[in-house]
């Protein structure tokens, strides 16, 4: 039965930066290495290999979700290893042509943009006859019930990056962007796409569009790949005044579209908290739009204990001339497996990563949480001895100078700055544990702070948020799309195992088993069923009623 719902995945990136013969790949075939780069993308963990390709998504249990347009930002094409470069496009489909062009600043990102979007509308009629996909909008409301039954699988737009909405050439500072502008060329045609939400930044430096600060997500193995001092955030401020007025501009637009706040460094994520409450006061229809993080995992520990207990270290690099500096934070023990070593799991402590006060705050919203499968963000770290773990994380953090020097640089939390199952490797096991441990963290913290009124609960506000195609590394054996299906059953089997050795808020059990006694299977189904489906397919209801 098609009824999964996932917050954040790639449909047609890699189709559409993909080269076969004199065009792209046909959407029936999916992208794949070969050769020696087959070997180099596994010791990348598979991120360029297709996970949720049309014919994936149509041999899945997907029902529900929200696929995301991403114009590819210069520093992917800034310096690509050329090693890549030098494979064959049978070895390594991509389309050379395209990454030159933003490489070359031959073009604007508003301008990919609309290459993306005038992709997904010539394929449509395919994506439905050959792959069962259709798409929803408020603009043209679906005229059947897509929510029983379901024969297709039923997608909404998402737009990772407020980059795509920069109309100027690709680095050119001395121009002036009205995103704005942009977002309302799409968003007022009753005949284009409906955007549901938006990621105000992405995984680099827009120079030529400072909207907020980033967070950083790449680390220096993936830099190898993609070697660019545009992954390194540097314009930390909060959120631009341009960041403000966007924010406006698709809040208060007939069809709204939601700011996801995935990405964005962690003290631009608290400003954004502080202006919608500002501009709530404003304008209190803007109120009813939730706010959501679509493809995250957490740090496991508060903002304000994190800073005022300086559970990291704290440092000033210089690179080329270049000020830089860095957090590394220590380790964070969140539990156990029954292995008899390696036994324990760990959190990933760095801010691209949701602090307790956000979990709290968009419950509060009604918003929504997509946690995501990717197995570097939800805390696994490659080498066999995973469960053994020096103090401090391995990588150092870099974060913007000036929010740096307001909160880190002294650990200061300064509120007036912020807001008021088959059988499994060991490997396998331990990636289920760290899924489980995210989505019991979330409903404990939900439960610890939130009075909770009548059925409702924090199981109301967690989904998942994959990020496939999005050149992850997917937690094992969730390789891609095809096997989400097979989640269900796992879940069933390993949450009441991670809520008895989950150490963060332990005297909160979430499904109040003791020692052997059993738990209510149709109570831990239904939370399941929530996760997996029914929170989603809520979400896009209320989307359809335009949150009303």
């Amino acid at each position: 039965m098609k009824n999964i719902f996932d917050f954040h995945f790639h449909l047609l990136f890699k189709h559409l930066i993909s080269k076969k013969d004199s065009g792209r790949l046909p959407l029936t075939s999916d992208f794949k290495t070969k050769g020696i780069m087959s070997v180099i993308d596994e010791f990348m963990g598979n991120a360029f290999d297709s996970q949720s390709s049309p014919k994936m998504v149509k041999n899945s249990s997907l029902g529900y979700g929200v696929t995301a347009l991403m114009a590819m930002e210069y520093a992917f094409a800034e310096n690509i290893n050329g090693l890549f470069k030098g494979f064959s496009s049978t070895n390594l489909p991509i389309n050379w042509d395209l990454i030159d062009r933003v490489k070359n600043k031959q073009t604007s990102y508003f301008g990919l943009f609309k290459e993306e979007i005038a992709y997904y509308n010539a394929n449509l009629n395919a994506l439905e006859k050959e792959h069962s996909i259709k798409f929803i909008s408020r603009k043209k409301p679906p005229t059947e019930d897509i929510f029983t039954d379901p024969k297709f699988t039923y997608l909404a737009f998402s737009v990772e990056g407020a980059h795509n909405f920069s109309d100027v050439t690709i680095r050119d500072t001395s121009a002036v962007t009205d995103p704005g502008k942009c977002y309302r060329e799409i968003q007022d045609d009753k005949n284009n796409i409906d955007l549901f939400s938006i990621n105000l930044v992405h995984l680099s430096e827009i120079p030529e569009q400072l909207m907020c600060g980033f967070a950083q997500a790449l680390n220096g193995t993936a830099q190898v790949a993609f070697r660019s001092d545009d992954f390194i955030p540097r314009s930390g401020y909060g959120i631009s005044e341009k960041g403000k007025n966007f924010i406006r501009s698709v809040f208060l637009h007939p069809y709204p579209t939601l700011i996801d706040v995935k990405h964005m460094s962690v003290f631009s994520r608290h400003k954004f908290y502080q202006f919608r409450e500002e501009l709530g006061e404003e304008h209190p229809e803007t109120l009813r739009l939730p706010i959501i993080s679509s493809h995250t995992g957490f740090t496991f520990c508060s903002l304000q204990d994190f800073l005022e207990q300086k559970n990291y270290r704290s440092s000033i690099r210089y690179d080329h001339g270049k000020t830089i500096p860095e957090i590394q934070a220590k380790n964070r023990v969140i539990g156990k497996t029954n292995f008899l070593l390696n036994n324990k799991i760990f959190a990933n402590p760095w801010t691209i990563n949701l602090f307790d006060e956000e979990i709290i705050e968009i419950m509060q919203s009604n918003g929504l949480i997509g946690i995501s499968m990717d197995q570097r963000i939800l805390g696994s770290a490659k080498g066999m001895l995973d469960g053994s773990r020096p103090e401090y994380f391995k990588d150092p953090e870099a974060i913007p100078l000036y929010e740096w020097e307001k909160w880190f640089k002294n650990g200061t939390y300064d509120l007036e700055e912020a807001f008021s199952t088959t059988h499994k490797t060991d490997r396998q096991v331990r990636h289920i544990y760290l899924l489980c441990a995210h989505i019991l963290y979330a409903v404990r913290l939900g439960y610890s702070e939130i009075n909770w009124v009548g059925e409702s609960s924090p199981w109301d506000h967690i989904c998942i948020g994959s990020d496939y195609d999005g050149l992850i590394n997917p937690i094992n054996p969730y390789d891609d799309i095809t096997s989400i299906g097979d989640l269900r059953n796992d879940l069933l089997v390993y949450l009441p195992i991670v809520d008895k050795r989950l150490e963060p808020l332990k005297d909160i059990r979430v499904f109040k088993n003791k020692n052997s006694e059993s738990i209510d299977e149709n109570y831990l189904a239904s939370c399941i069923d929530k996760f997996l489906s029914q929170n989603g397919k809520n979400f896009l209801k209320r989307y359809l009623k335009n949150w009303k």
